[in-house]
């Protein structure tokens, strides 16, 4: 018998379906899965560092391949994402750093700043650029001919690089200029590092980070720290940061420490890698200190300052010219300095001044004393006070001998300070030039310039007190006076300078010359006159006569004769009564006639006309020279008058009080015709 079919609802299909659904769901829900893992390093063995890798490069362009299943991990420390790093990324590990080289852009997306990566080193190749130490694939001459490590394809990216977490961060080292290194393998080398307190020059702070119409491919910038260590930021001009104007302040900056050809340089990753929020270097406040401190920055080496207020009591004496124009002596204690402010300095003795310096001036060593140069620009302060008294301190010239030899920054230097020296005598003179000044530990070179005031004053003779300072010029040792009054025995006087121009000569005014004869105060002179010889002058303007003794013979320098005794020229010069004169130098044009004299001496009365006084001619005439002793000697071609010729009388020639003759005696004519001529005879001298 059929059993009649069950009629059931039409929906009853769709709500069977979905019951399942709900059975099926509530059975998953209930089912355990494992959860994937999430920013996690794989499980990749190392057994190569980066260091280790790096120290087996043998040097600059000898590139190898790597043959043996090696691996090394870093974190990546710098991408292309702002564009100046290309086509690399760096990576680091706790050993070392490493560029590598990926030819793909927008590698960042795969490998960004933060990012664990595993290298699998086997059919890589080390080598370098320009001395940084790069991985990559195979090499290849570019078209200059430089050898390059090849960049890994992308399609290779996979086979060497395994990609790890993300997120881990790398602290950059913090280093000065000293720690920077050439050496190929040197640990920092591509490393992340941090310079602290630098800035961009003052002259770069109008700039941008590099050319952003990329007319040139890269810009250095030679930053300074305030300490004036240098160090290379190179930035490319394709970075996204190139038209970005470069911060002005003063702060740290991070980046990769790199090298190129010899050059250390540092590349940022972006403008977040430089944090220069603090005041420039110099923009701070002064910082007061001493001299004494001052000095002992310098240790061999030029020193730029800092913002520095020194201040003390000026010791020299810019009106008597014995020192460099611009420069003045400053002291305070016991420690001094010589200040080079350029151009000229109006202070006096006694004027206190403070100076506040920038990193615009310098500490320098100026042949072999130190010296503060200020900049040009430097605005000259006015005296805080005047008249202050600088009490010198008692040294013996073995002391200041010793002294000397110290380095110019130790403490024991007392350079350029006022000191006194007791119970010493220099040889006599003018105070001009270089003298001998010695007590009885030692000697010391006592300078005077040419130029100074009292130059041409009187060194009082004996033993004296010497009031000054002392110094090095390159390898002497020297000690100055400011003014002739630093000496105790110190009597003034009157520079003179006598001429005998002989224009009233003629070849009719017999022996004695009618020229009128010089006025000079406390001084009288006689007319040159001439004995023993031809009554007549043989020409005008000029002292010239003839009859000399006789022993030349022409074109020969063989001679016979000799001075005589009664055939010369003649002249006096007579102190007034309470007067004394120094007689520090005599000269004159020497002229012979074709046949005259070859040989002349000058003689004078203090000895009776004995000794042929010093002489000396200009090294320039070669129709002039000396020979022994001190005679004049002129070749036998000349005819033309040969200036130059001068006597130097001496020490006993000083502080005369009575008359002194000169005689000027020509010998070994050709003939009795011959001639001997004088003319611009001008003795120079003080009298006091």
């Amino acid at each position: 018998k059929q059993i009649p079919m069950k009629n059931y609802p039409s929906n009853w299909n769709k709500q069977i379906s979905r019951l399942l659904i709900v059975l099926l769901l509530m059975i998953a829900c209930n089912k355990k899965f494992d959860v994937p893992p999430i920013n996690t390093d794989p499980d990749v063995p190392v057994n190569m560092t980066i260091a280790e890798l790096k120290s087996r490069y043998q040097g600059v362009g000898i590139f190898q391949t790597i043959t043996e299943d090696k691996t090394i991990t870093g974190i990546v420390t710098a991408d292309d994402r702002s564009g100046n790093f290309f086509k690399q990324v760096v990576i680091q590990d706790e050993t070392g750093a490493i560029p590598v080289l990926l030819d793909g852009n927008n590698v960042y997306t795969s490998y960004p700043v933060g990012r664990r990566v595993f290298v699998k080193l086997n059919g890589m190749m080390l080598g370098d650029y320009g001395g940084t130490v790069q991985l990559g694939l195979d090499s290849f001459r570019s078209d200059a001919g430089y050898l390059n490590v090849g960049r890994i394809p992308m399609a290779q990216f996979d086979q060497f690089i395994i990609k790890g977490s993300y997120g881990n961060t790398v602290t950059p080292v913090v280093i000065t200029p000293a720690d920077l290194s050439t050496n190929i393998t040197n640990r920092l080398q591509s490393m992340l590092v941090q310079f602290d307190h630098f800035q961009f020059a003052d002259g770069d702070t109008s700039k941008t980070y590099a050319d952003p119409e990329k007319k040139i491919s890269a810009v250095n910038f030679t930053m300074k720290n305030c300490e004036k260590k240098t160090m290379v930021l190179r930035n490319s001009s394709y970075a996204g940061f190139a038209a970005l104007k470069v911060p002005g302040g003063n702060g740290s900056i991070v980046g990769i420490n790199s090298i190129f050809n010899g050059t250390q340089q540092l590349f940022i990753r972006d403008t977040g890698d430089i944090h220069f929020n603090e005041p420039r270097c110099g923009t701070g406040p002064l910082v007061p200190t001493t001299i004494a401190a001052l000095r002992q920055l310098y240790q061999g080496a030029g020193v730029e300052m800092g913002r520095y207020a020194v201040g003390g009591t000026v010791i020299s004496d810019p009106d008597s010219k014995n020192m460099a124009s611009g420069t003045v002596l400053l002291q305070s204690g016991d420690r001094g300095i010589a200040v080079y402010f350029g151009g000229s300095a109006t202070y006096h003795a006694g004027d206190s001044i403070v100076l506040n310096l920038s990193d615009a001036d310098s500490l320098i060593s100026y042949r072999g004393s130190l010296e503060l140069k200020l900049n040009k620009d430097f605005v000259k302060p006015a005296p805080v006070a005047t008249g202050k008294k600088v009490t010198p301190a008692v040294k013996t010239i073995n002391a200041v001998s010793t002294m000397l030899d110290l380095p110019l920054g130790d403490p024991g230097n007392f350079e350029s300070t006022l000191i006194r020296i007791e119970q010493a005598g220099a040889d006599p003179g003018r105070f001009s030039g270089s003298h001998v000044l010695a007590d009885a530990t030692g000697s010391i070179e006592l300078y005077t310039q040419t130029g100074a005031v009292f130059a041409l004053q009187t060194i009082p003779a004996g033993t004296q007190a010497w009031t000054g300072y002392a110094g090095n010029f390159n390898t002497n040792k020297q000690f100055s006076i400011r003014t002739a009054n630093d000496v105790t025995g110190f009597v003034p006087s009157t520079s003179f300078s006598a001429l005998f121009d002989f224009e009233a000569v003629t070849t009719s005014t017999g022996t004695t010359d009618p020229t009128a004869l010089p006025v000079i105060s406390n001084l009288a002179f006689t007319p040159f006159k001439a004995v023993g010889v031809s009554t007549k002058p043989t020409v005008a303007s000029r002292f010239s006569f003839s009859n000399w003794p006789a022993g030349a013979t022409d074109a020969s320098d063989e001679f016979s004769g000799k001075p005589d005794e009664g055939k010369y020229y003649e002249v006096t010069i007579t102190p007034s009564a309470g007067s004394q004169m120094d007689l520090f130098s005599i000269t004159f044009t020497l002229r012979r006639s074709g046949t005259g004299i070859r040989q002349a001496v000058v003689r004078s009365g203090i000895d009776n006309f004995k000794g042929n006084l010093p002489v000396s001619a200009d090294p320039g005439d070669e129709n002039v020279r000396i020979v022994p002793v001190n005679v004049f000697q002129v070749k036998d071609a000349s005819t033309s008058a040969n200036e130059g010729c001068a006597v130097n009388p001496g020490a006993v020639f000083l502080n005369l009080k009575a008359p002194v003759t000169f005689r000027f005696y020509g010998f070994n004519a050709e003939s009795a015709a011959g001639t001997f001529s004088i003319d611009d005879v001008k003795i120079e001298g003080n009298v006091r």
